[in-house]
């Protein structure tokens, strides 16, 4: 476990900025939520007249300022496009960064397998997506506290669940992308995050290409959409995960065998 032992010392200190980072911003929305909550009737009337600017956040049919709908609008925003960005840039670099920084040729001369690399890696890469969760729900418990709410355990769970799909589908996307690419940039995986993003926008817009919900994670994290279908979309994020799994798979594959640059 030489391997994760390395990869956790080389990447703590980054997740920790990350989770704090997003973490203030999900306490300072839960505080201003108070505030907020006072012109409730005023901005619900404002989004029934917003039109496609409405339709484009999904907010047309929901009372946005009940407390739940608040909290995963606005800190699902935080955890995900900002943790969709987190796990993009760690899985973009975690297998590549070794031929960029020309360290390959340091570590695979030793006894040790590839795919036992690729292995704890990827545990490696998955510990810190989770804590970063962790990290995030725990402020959220900790923002509602200040304002003295509490969050409906049921909605709140399936939600950050949802969130946490997300977070998975993205880095085992960029994983495999990362086990084919013989530089670290984090450019394709941001890309992608915000390619995501886009078409969820774009098919709460015209809801006649909602046959791309299976291309973007953000679909299923809507928390709209989870409130109406009773949880987690599972059969979305099943198909969601579809080919990343595969492009996951054949990066695996493919860096097993492949010449190593040096």
């Amino acid at each position: 476990m030489t391997v994760l032992r390395n990869e956790i010392r080389f990447h703590w200190k980054g997740t920790l900025i990350w989770s704090l980072s997003l973490s203030f911003f999900a306490i300072l929305a839960l505080t201003l939520y108070p505030q907020v909550a006072n012109y409730s009737g005023m901005f619900n009337a404002m989004v029934e007249r917003m039109g496609i600017l409405g339709q484009m956040f999904n907010l047309q049919n929901m009372d946005m300022f009940e407390f739940m709908n608040y909290y995963g609008l606005e800190n699902g925003n935080f955890l995900g496009l900002g943790g969709g960005m987190f796990a993009a840039i760690t899985a973009m670099n975690i297998v590549a960064r070794e031929e960029g920084r020309h360290t390959a040729e340091f570590l695979f001369p030793h006894p040790i397998n590839r795919t036992t690399v690729l292995v704890q890696k990827f545990i490696a890469m998955l510990l810190q997506i989770l804590v970063l969760n962790a990290i995030f729900i725990m402020a959220g418990h900790i923002g509602a506290g200040l304002i003295g709410m509490s969050f409906p355990q049921k909605r709140f769970t399936d939600f950050h669940l949802s969130l946490l799909m997300m977070n998975l589908q993205v880095a085992v996307l960029c994983f495999g992308i990362s086990c084919f690419r013989k530089r670290d940039s984090v450019v394709p995986g941001l890309g992608l995050v915000l390619a995501f993003y886009f078409v969820n926008l774009f098919i709460n817009i015209n809801r006649e290409v909602a046959t791309f919900k299976y291309f973007t994670p953000y679909y299923y994290t809507d928390i709209g959409r989870i409130t109406s279908n009773g949880g987690p979309m599972w059969d979305a994020i099943g198909l969601g995960f579809a080919v990343p799994g595969l492009i996951f798979i054949l990066g695996i594959l493919y860096y097993s065998r492949k010449d190593l640059a040096i």
